[in-house]
């Protein structure tokens, strides 16, 4: 295992959870630069952050000393611990890669229930601190223009384009997984509050689009691509359902906060496209031809 390049505080992963009663969690990450891992373990117990920092100390210093920090966290006494994939969302034990059935596992489920979004991007960050690097920072950051390859006005915008891209809103679904993509009006002076959440294949590549679904306000009309795909698109939405009980709530703030970015939106210029034996801009590292630009792609 690599060692950890840059000093890096620990205790950036104590998290007290929004809510009562009072309970806090403790991410740690892995610390491996070239690791793509995108899960955290967490260690959760009852009280406030230094009642969990007392506890969880023992997993923490393995951590510390590249040691074997998930078996540490899974033998702690008064602790839960379980790791939780940042993209999907999915729980797993502290120590293994079968998936965790939160049913069986209600201390697990009632932790999982109230790591919500703010929750996870503060994970996300650590997971970027912990590798040695700096967490990206907010497009348009002091009130400078958002620049969106391709834009055209009076097109929506994902909402990922205008945040800090932390982590993915990821899907399973038997055998693929589909990317969540929430698209939103930019016009200051609209008064719609339709939101587009789109179901993008991510794996396997080149799997069929499912479709899209559009919110009013009130209720959800689903598109489905083909009118076989349609059962499913509505698994899909299901699980998004499933996943933000407080939907409504979430696309209104959303809502409101695009609409103030209004007149900062602007395309950026395109970017050359990639010849056959360039590096992918994808940044894997692979040849254009070997990776997007494949004939699968």
């Amino acid at each position: 295992m690599t060692l950890l390049l840059t000093p890096f505080d620990v205790e950036e992963g104590l998290i007290q959870l929004p809510g009562a009663p009072v309970r806090s969690i403790w991410a740690l990450t892995c610390p491996t630069p070239e690791c793509t891992c995108r899960t955290a373990i967490v260690l959760s117990a009852p009280g406030a952050r230094d009642v969990l920092a007392e506890r969880g100390r023992p997993a923490a210093e393995a951590w510390l000393a590249n040691a074997q920090y998930g078996q540490a966290a899974q033998n702690l006494s008064g602790v839960t611990a379980f790791a939780i994939d940042l993209d999907s969302r999915a729980l797993f034990p502290a120590v293994g890669e079968v998936p965790l059935d939160a049913a069986l596992h209600p201390e697990v489920r009632e932790v999982a229930n109230r790591i919500d979004d703010d929750e996870l991007d503060a994970i996300a960050r650590v997971w970027h601190r912990g590798k040695g690097e700096e967490p990206p920072p907010e497009p348009g950051a002091n009130g400078s223009k958002i620049e969106i390859e391709a834009w055209r006005p009076g097109e929506r915008v994902a909402w990922d384009e205008t945040a800090a891209w932390l982590r993915g809103d990821t899907f399973i679904l038997g055998e693929r997984s589909y990317e969540a993509v929430e698209l939103y009006c930019v016009e200051a002076n609209c008064k719609c509050a339709e939101v587009i959440v789109d179901f993008s294949p991510v794996v396997p590549r080149g799997a069929p689009h499912r479709g899209y679904v559009t919110f009013d306000g009130d209720a959800a009309t689903l598109h489905s691509t083909h009118e076989r795909q349609r059962d499913d698109l509505t698994q899909l939405w299901s699980a998004y359902l499933q996943r933000y009980p407080r939907h409504r709530e979430r696309f209104r703030n959303r809502t409101e906060v695009m609409h103030d970015l209004a007149g900062r939106i602007v395309a950026a210029p395109a970017r050359p496209k990639a010849r056959r034996n360039d590096p992918c801009p994808c940044g894997s590292g692979k040849k254009f031809k070997k990776c997007c630009g494949g004939t699968d792609a």
